[in-house]
C-alpha cells in the first residue's frame, strides 16, 4: 500500500457587506484547484487550514473587523469529513490526537466569539464535517441536499471533533442518541428537511445569499445592544446538561429507550462489544457522563476514547470494509462495451421475478414484461411489480409522474412469442436444471442472436444450463438476494463461453441498477451460498451429531452474523436450504454436509424456531430436538469448538475459491459477504476476520491479508 496522500482542502475567503449583518467573514470549503470533482475532505493538512482560516476570522472578529462569520462549501460538499484514505498509512493515521485536539481548541473557542457564525450547509455535511457546522450558531441547509450525519460508529470510532459531546445540547438526547449510533448502523443520514425537523438546521435557504437573509433576521431578534451576540446568543448557553437536570434526566431516557421490543440501547450497544464492536458502547459510556461536566473536560473524555478506538482492531477492520464498499460502489458512468438494452423479459412471474421485474424497470426504465404459464400467476407478479414502483414513489425515491411510466411500461404474458423483442431475458423459473435448461432452449428459438439470456439462479451452473445452445456465449448470470429491493449486492456470474459484451451488459445493468456488482466464475454456490452453507452445513452436522440445539444455535454469536443459523435457515426456506445443501455436497465433495435431520423437517414444513418479538434471538423450536434426537454427545462440537470448526472450514473455502478462479482476490469475496449475508463491517470482512482469529493460518498456513488489512 502507497504512503498516504493527501489531497488538501483549500479554504476560500473573502469578505461580504451585508445590509443587516455589516461585514461578513466568508470561509468556503473546495477541493484542491483542478480536482473539483473531489470531495473537500479533512486530513491532517486540511484541518490545519480550515481551522486556521477560523481562527483567523474569529481574531478578526475580536478585533472588531468583522461582524459575523460564514462557513459554506462548494458543489455538492460543504465538508465530506475526514479523509479515511489516511487510516490506511499508520503513520497518517498518528495524526489523530492532534487533529482532535485541534478541532476541540476551536470548538470550545467559536463558543466565545463576539460575533455570530453561521454554517450553510450547501451539500454532504457528514462526520468531521458536521462536527465543523456544529461550531456555529446558526445552520441552514439547501432545500434536497442528502447526507447530513455522524457515521463514525459504523466505522468502528465515534464523533471525536466535539460530536459525541456537543450534539445532544442542540437536537436534545433522543435524537442526538439515534444520529450517532443508530443511524449509523443502519446506513442511514438526513436530508436537509429531515434535519430541519429535528432542529439541527434552523432553515432552508436554497444558496448562500438566501442562507445570509435567513441569518441576519436571526441575529436582529437576539444581538445585544451594541449589535454583538457574545454570551446573548441562544446558542451559547451551556452546551452540556446540570446535573439532576430535566436535559440530564432526557439523555438517561435515551440511553436506556429500546432499541428493539427485544432490547435497549445500553444492551444493545454491550451486544455489539462483546461481538468487536465498542464504539457504540464508548458512546453511551461519554455521554452517560456528560451532565455535569465542564466542556473541555468532556471534550478531553471525548479525545480519549476515539484515540482508544482509532487503535483498536475493530476501527482498522472497519475502516478497511469502508474502502472496500468505496471502491465498490455503482460508477457514474457506463459498462464500456456493454449493448443497448432498450427492452427486457422475465421468465416467471412469482414473487421472486416480479421482484425483479420491478427492479429492472425501475433502473433501466424501459419495457419490461413478464411471462409466466399460468395467467392468474402473471397478473399477481404484474399486480405485486407495480406494487414495488409505487412503494419507491412513496418513499420519494421517484417522482408520480415517472412511476406512472414505469408502472405502465410493465406487462405480462403468457405467450413466449411476446418476449421476441427483449434484448435481455432473465429466467426466475424455479432451481431446478431441467426446467432452467427448457426456458433457455425455449427463449432461443424466439429471440435474436444477439439478445441475451440471463439466469437468476442461487446454485445451480450457468454453464450447464446454456448446453445445447447455439450461442451459450451470450449467457450470463445475475443473482440477486432476497428481498430484491432492499438488498445491494448482485453476484455477476460468467462462463467459460460468455463473451465480453454480454459480461460488460450484464455489469452496465447491475449498475443502472444502483447495485454492487461482484464478479464470480461459474461454481456451485457462487460466492455467497458457498459460504454461508458451509457455515450453515457445520451446525447441521453438529445437530446431527445429536448436540443439543440451543448450544448450537448460539455457538457463532461471535461471528456477530445478522441472525443466528436456525432463523437464517427459516429464511431461506428449510427445502430450499435442504436442496442447495445437496447439491453442494454433490458438487464440492464431503465437506459440505447434506443433513438428513433438515431434509426432514423441510418434509414435514416444520421450522427451527418460535416467532417471538421480546427475543432478541428467536427461540428454538422443540421440535429440532425431537427430530434431530436431542441430548448431547461429546463428539458433537458446540460453542468454541463449533465456531472454531467454522472459522477454519470458511478459510479452507476462501483458499479454495481463490485456487479455483472462482474469485481473483480476497477483497471480492469480503464485499460478497458484507452485501449478501450480513458480514460485519467491524470486522471488516470475512478475510480479516480470518486472519485476526488463527484460522487462515490453521487452514491454509498462511493469512489472506498483511496487518493493516490492505489486501
Amino acid at each position: 500500500m502507497p504512503p498516504y496522500t493527501e489531497h488538501v482542502t483549500r479554504v476560500l475567503t473573502e469578505d461580504r457587506e451585508h445590509p443587516g449583518l455589516g461585514t461578513v467573514a466568508v470561509l468556503t470549503f473546495a477541493p484542491p484547484q483542478g480536482e473539483e470533482k473531489r470531495p473537500a475532505t479533512l486530513g491532517p493538512r486540511s484541518l490545519e487550514a480550515v481551522t486556521g482560516a477560523l481562527e483567523t476570522a474569529l481574531d478578526r472578529a475580536d478585533a472588531g473587523e468583522v461582524r459575523a462569520i460564514a462557513l459554506t462549501g462548494t458543489g455538492k460538499v460543504f465538508l465530506a469529513g475526514a479523509d479515511l484514505s489516511m487510516f490506511a498509512d499508520p503513520s497518517a493515521a498518528a495524526h489523530v490526537p492532534a487533529m482532535t485536539a485541534r478541532a476541540h481548541a476551536l470548538q470550545v473557542r467559536a463558543r466565545t466569539s463576539p460575533v455570530p457564525i453561521l454554517a450553510h450547509l450547501n451539500g454532504v455535511a457528514l462526520g468531521g464535517g458536521l462536527e465543523m457546522a456544529l461550531m456555529a450558531d446558526v445552520r441552514t441547509a439547501a432545500p434536497g441536499v442528502r447526507g447530513i450525519g455522524l457515521p463514525e460508529t459504523s466505522l468502528g470510532i465515534l464523533p471525536g471533533w466535539g460530536g459525541t459531546t456537543l450534539l445532544s445540547s442542540v437536537v436534545g438526547p433522543e435524537t442526538a442518541v439515534r444520529m450517532i449510533i443508530e443511524d449509523p448502523a443502519r446506513d442511514k443520514q438526513l436530508t436537509a428537511e429531515q434535519a430541519a425537523e429535528t432542529g439541527l438546521v434552523d432553515a432552508l435557504a436554497a444558496d448562500l445569499d438566501a442562507a445570509l437573509a435567513e441569518f441576519a433576521a436571526l441575529v436582529a431578534a437576539h444581538v445585544d445592544e451594541d449589535g454583538a451576540a457574545g454570551e446573548a446568543w441562544p446558542g451559547r448557553g451551556p452546551a452540556l446538561p446540570a446535573t439532576g437536570s430535566p436535559e440530564a434526566e432526557a439523555l438517561a431516557d435515551a440511553l436506556d429507550a429500546p432499541h428493539s421490543p427485544a432490547e435497549t440501547r445500553r444492551e444493545w450497544a454491550l451486544r455489539l462489544e462483546a461481538q468487536g464492536a465498542p464504539s457504540a458502547a464508548r458512546v453511551i459510556e461519554l455521554l452517560q457522563a456528560l451532565p455535569g461536566s465542564e466542556l473541555p473536560v468532556a471534550l478531553e473524555r471525548e479525545a480519549e476514547a476515539l484515540a482508544a478506538l482509532v487503535a483498536g482492531p475493530a476501527a482498522a477492520a472497519s475502516l478497511y470494509a469502508a474502502e472496500l464498499l468505496r471502491r465498490g460502489k455503482p460508477g457514474r458512468t457506463p459498462v464500456e462495451g456493454a449493448k443497448e438494452i432498450r427492452r427486457v423479459g422475465v421468465a416467471g412471474a412469482g414473487l421472486m421475478a416480479s421482484q425483479i421485474a420491478a427492479q429492472l424497470a425501475l433502473g433501466l426504465q424501459v419495457p419490461v414484461v413478464m411471462r409466466d404459464l399460468d395467467a392468474d400467476i402473471a397478473a399477481k407478479g404484474l399486480a405485486h411489480a407495480r406494487e414495488v414502483v409505487a412503494e419507491t414513489a412513496a418513499r420519494g425515491r421517484i417522482d408520480e409522474a415517472t412511476a406512472t411510466a414505469i408502472a405502465e411500461g410493465l406487462s405480462v404474458t403468457t405467450d413466449v412469442a411476446d418476449l421476441s423483442g427483449c434484448d435481455l431475458v432473465l429466467e426466475a423459473v424455479p432451481e431446478v436444471l431441467r426446467i432452467k435448461q427448457s426456458v433457455f432452449a425455449e427463449l432461443e428459438g424466439v429471440l435474436a442472436e444477439d439478445a441475451l439470456l440471463v439466469s437468476n439462479t442461487s446454485s445451480l451452473s450457468v454453464g450447464a444450463m446454456a448446453e445445447g445452445l447455439a450461442h451459450p456465449e451470450r449467457v450470463v448470470g445475475l443473482h440477486f438476494f432476497n428481498p430484491v429491493a432492499k438488498m445491494p449486492l448482485v453476484e455477476v456470474i460468467h462462463t467459460a463461453d460468455t463473451d465480453e459484451a454480454t459480461l460488460a451488459t450484464g455489469l452496465e445493468v447491475v449498475r443502472r441498477l444502483r447495485k454492487f456488482a461482484v464478479r464470480s466464475a461459474d461454481a456451485p454456490g457462487f460466492i455467497v451460498n458457498r459460504l454461508l452453507f458451509r457455515v450453515l452445513g457445520a451446525v447441521l452436522e453438529s445437530l446431527d451429531a445429536g448436540a443439543d440445539p440451543a448450544e448450537v444455535d448460539a455457538s457463532l454469536d461471535a461471528l456477530g452474523l445478522p441472525m443466528r443459523p436456525f432463523t437464517l435457515l427459516d429464511l431461506v426456506g428449510l427445502a430450499v436450504a435442504d436442496h442447495v445443501g445437496v447439491v453442494l455436497r454433490d458438487e464440492l465433495g464431503e465437506r459440505f454436509h447434506a443433513s438428513e435431520g433438515l431434509q426432514e423437517m423441510a418434509e414435514e414444513k416444520r421450522r427451527f424456531t418460535e416467532r417471538s418479538r421480546t427475543a432478541v434471538h428467536a427461540p428454538v423450536s422443540p421440535v429440532v430436538a425431537e427430530t434431530f434426537g436431542g441430548g448431547t454427545r461429546r463428539d458433537a462440537p458446540v460453542g468454541d469448538a463449533l465456531l472454531e470448526r467454522v472459522q477454519d472450514g470458511l478459510a479452507e473455502e476462501i483458499a479454495l475459491m481463490l485456487e479455483e478462479g472462482v474469485v481473483e482476490r480476497p477483497e471480492q469475496v469480503d464485499l460478497a459477504m458484507i452485501l449478501g449475508a450480513g458480514f460485519p463491517r467491524h470486522r471488516g470482512g470475512i478475510t480479516p476476520y480470518l486472519d485476526q482469529s488463527g484460522a487462515s493460518r490453521r487452514a491454509v498456513g498462511r493469512t489472506f491479508h498483511g496487518s493493516t488489512f490492505t489486501g
